[in-house]
């Protein structure tokens, strides 16, 4: 147990100063990458017969794997979207490079203030929360199972992941508004420290959790692989995240 705390937390340190370091573009690649790995590993799990003994991961219900499939390709082409789009890089007063048929880029940065911590603070704890509160949905108590809530629980996890979409995706509008902070001697400062602040407590990671606490929950019979790959989804607005905080090539991390 110490030694996988020891790899988690190095894990992370090195997560933050690569994105400290300049190295957004291929830290956010990989970071997506795992979340199509998450999803080929669960399509593979589904594929499996349910009680199989091949797997240490077996799952006690059937299911389907396209879900998890089609996830894993989007996934793989926001990896292509963020290597295919560059953001535009600031050009410095007096180049003389740029003439009237070149015109010059505009930056995307906002002087850094108050404001951009007050997101960043609320961007994190609404994160956590989107993931906390559709708990008691997913895993009712026994009195809440016994009501009406408990006689249609495929409804109840359904809203449930909902809430946890829409929470993450307003969450990292939040965070995506903070990264636009920065000085005139580093634009893009906010678009390396979130991230980077965002990857060390390994919160790109949430909706893999949520997938497996849906996957492996403490009703076995209840399993919903298209709700599972739903809250596995959340990839998508955090792949987004990733993708619009990549500070240009030519910027100061």
């Amino acid at each position: 147990m110490i030694v996988r705390i020891v790899i988690a937390v190095f894990i992370s340190v090195v997560t933050g100063v690569c994105y400290l370091a300049g190295m957004s573009r291929l830290i956010s690649a990989l970071l997506i990458g795992f979340g199509v790995l998450t999803s080929l590993f669960f399509a593979l799990l589904f594929l499996l017969p349910p009680g199989s003994a091949r797997a240490s991961f077996a799952l006690s219900a059937p299911g389907e794997s396209w879900p998890f499939l089609l996830l894993a390709l989007v996934l793989a082409l926001m990896i292509g979207l963020l290597f295919y789009l560059r953001p535009d890089s600031e050009v410095p007063d007096g180049d003389d490079r740029w003439t009237d048929d070149k015109p010059r880029e505009k930056t995307d940065w906002e002087p850094l203030c108050a404001s951009h911590l007050q997101l960043l603070g609320g961007g994190v704890l609404f994160y956590l929360f989107s993931l906390f509160f559709p708990v008691f949905l997913w895993f009712p108590s026994e009195e809440a199972a016994r009501s009406s809530v408990g006689r249609h629980p495929e409804m109840t996890v359904l809203i449930g992941v909902v809430i946890f979409i829409c929470g993450i995706s307003l969450a990292l509008y939040a965070l995506f508004r903070a990264a636009k902070g920065g000085t005139p001697d580093n634009p893009y400062l906010m678009r390396t420290a979130v991230p980077a602040l965002f990857t060390v407590f390994h919160l790109d990671k949430i909706p893999a959790l949520a997938a497996y606490l849906l996957i492996y929950s403490t009703n076995p019979e209840l399993v919903f692989p298209k709700i599972a790959a739903l809250a596995l989804a959340g990839y998508i607005p955090v792949s987004w995240f990733l993708i619009k905080t990549v500070p240009p090539p030519s910027s100061p991390s």
